[in-house]
């Protein structure tokens, strides 16, 4: 029988606690430096001209549509987007539904591009990038002052899986988060327990150091101080979405090795059995 890894809980978690997610090593930025030096001249940009890679979830802007949608978003709506990577989440929430939106991003190089193409969008106003870990803020609301800069929502695309310390995620969002307000994540998880291959592709090749089963991720959110959890199983759709892209990525003009690689291995995972996806709400109970 395969060893497994079923990351049923923290003591699981726990033997992550040697990765750095700081470390990680999944985006090459040439192609976003390229499009960035070529939009220098145009003086007012929009969201079509990053498209080509600011977008880093799966399913375009309907994903975005169903997360505003889910936590019915309104104008004004203050926002928190937990690695939010080039701020093309932010943006688009603001565009579409007059979401005042802060963008926290771990990697400098990102955040940096994200400030630069928010401004050139004109949008730096309502949308903004902070280059914070997110686990090391201190969320706590202590003084008036504070708990009137609580949040909405805090949302978090694909992200939360790249984080050892979950538990750090979720008590964060919870302390930003007025009560009532909402996190809305999209996120993968274990659908069976990991065997050692999967482990390690998932480890070394998506800078993922621990899933946990759809019952733990539920578990943990409520240790956290959320409740009515809902938690929609997107592995099939996700799958064939990872599949095409990885196609289409393969057949592209000199397409970059790590990239290729790293595609085609969240293809395999993701058809493999034991990788699923999610799109998971709840709301904060105090």
């Amino acid at each position: 029988m395969a060893a497994t890894a079923t990351a049923p809980g923290p003591a699981t978690a726990a033997a992550a606690a040697d990765f750095n997610v700081a470390d990680m090593a999944l985006y090459g930025l040439q192609r976003a430096r390229q499009r960035l030096a070529a939009l220098a001249p145009k003086p007012q940009w929009d969201a079509a001209d990053t498209a080509s890679f600011d977008c880093m979830h799966y399913l375009g802007d309907a994903a975005l549509h169903a997360a505003a949608a889910a936590l019915r978003l309104q104008p004004g709506a203050r926002v928190v987007d937990v690695g939010a990577g080039f701020g093309a989440t932010g943006r688009f929430l603001c565009r579409h539904y007059g979401a005042d939106v802060t963008g926290v991003e771990l990697q400098p190089a990102i955040h940096a591009m994200a400030d630069t193409i928010t401004a050139r969008n004109g949008l730096a106003a309502h949308v903004r990038s902070v280059h914070a870990d997110f686990t090391a803020l201190d969320a706590t609301a202590a003084s008036p002052q504070q708990q009137q800069q609580l949040v909405d929502h805090v949302v978090s695309f694909l992200c939360v899986l790249h984080i050892p310390d979950r538990a750090a995620v979720f008590r964060n969002a919870a302390a930003m988060l007025r009560p009532r307000g909402t996190v809305y994540l999209e996120d993968f998880f274990a659908a069976r327990p990991l065997d050692a291959e999967t482990a390690r592709q998932l480890r070394q090749v998506v800078s993922c150091p621990y899933l946990p089963s759809r019952e733990r991720y539920v578990a943990d959110l409520e240790a956290a101080g959320f409740g009515n959890v809902v938690f929609e199983d997107m592995t099939a759709p996700w799958a064939d979405y990872v599949r095409g892209r990885a196609v289409e990525y393969r057949q592209s003009v000199a397409p970059e090795p790590l990239l290729l690689t790293f595609y085609d291995t969240i293809d395999e995972l993701f058809h493999g059995g034991q990788l699923g996806g999610a799109r998971i709400m709840a709301t904060k109970l105090e």
